[in-house]
């Protein structure tokens, strides 16, 4: 059995009258991550830890902010994507902490 570790983060700077999205939930909040995507920082540091667990990258490489693709994407999205590359390389996720 093989075993991988990986270590994600993720940050923002806030502004006022965005929506602020914490793991998929909608946080009842006057200002609101800036980014591409939602700006989900939660999603997007497991995302990170997951793609660099199996050297992938990092959530800009796979999900880059240049890509309109990704514009205004839900983050859980990304980490849907994200869990099917590793599916993908015979990999299962069996903790996140």
């Amino acid at each position: 059995m093989s075993f991988r570790i990986g270590i994600g983060y993720d940050v923002h700077r806030l502004e006022e009258g965005r929506e602020f999205i914490l793991g998929g939930i909608k946080v009842p909040f006057e200002k609101g991550p800036v980014g591409h995507s939602d700006g989900d920082v939660l999603i997007h540091a497991i995302c990170d830890a997951l793609l660099g667990a199996l050297a992938l990258g990092d959530i800009g490489k796979q999900f880059p902010d240049t890509d309109e693709e990704f514009r205004d994407i839900d983050s859980k999205i990304l980490l849907e994507k994200t869990i099917n590359m590793i599916r993908f390389y015979g990999y299962e996720i069996s903790n996140i902490d």
